[in-house]
């Protein structure tokens, strides 16, 4: 048998929540000691620190805050009459770029162009399910590739799956 772990937490042996600014690490807010309760109590735990983080930073609320982002809409959801007006003010809804997941070229440009776009293939995967389909992206990659490329203004080279050196093609001007 083989045993996995999820991870270990600290103890307290008074335990007790140990929430709050150290007294010897100004601005380091600790949150430890949290058992069983834990789970429970995590959201109220959550806004105890940022406004705990908030006061010691001396943050001031944003005005303009967004709480809740604008989701993509997926031709695939919609009836034949929403789609084909989606389609006909911007042709790329009608470009199926993942056969498997249904997406097309439009909604990867969604997923690119909106706040905190995505900028890798594992991103664009994320954001829009292309690659995880029955082939896993062994069709849809090359095509996400040249997007990504075309979108970023960078060489398909410099396209990464995931982050910092997981690229998945070779700069074919290095040696070796």
């Amino acid at each position: 048998m083989i045993t996995s772990f999820a991870g270990l937490r600290a103890h307290e042996r008074e335990r007790d929540f140990v929430i709050g600014e150290a007294e010897d690490a100004p601005g380091f807010i600790n949150a430890a000691g949290i058992d069983s309760p834990g789970l429970t109590s995590a959201p109220a735990i959550g806004v105890m620190v940022s406004e705990m983080a908030a006061k010691i930073l001396k943050a001031e609320k944003k005005t303009d805050f967004q709480a809740e982002r604008k989701g993509i809409r997926f031709i695939r959801d919609m009836d034949i009459e929403e789609a084909n007006a989606k389609i006909a003010a911007n042709p790329a809804y009608g470009r199926v770029v993942c056969r498997c997941e249904t997406i097309t070229e439009g909604e990867i440009l969604d997923a690119i162009h909106r706040p905190l776009g995505a900028q890798t293939l594992d991103g664009v995967k994320r954001r829009t399910r292309a690659g995880m389909g029955r082939c896993q992206a062994g069709f849809c990659s090359p095509r996400v590739m040249e997007i990504l490329a075309r979108e970023l203004d960078i060489p398909q080279e410099n396209i990464v799956k995931s982050g910092k050196g997981s690229n998945l093609i070779a700069d074919s001007k290095r040696e070796g």
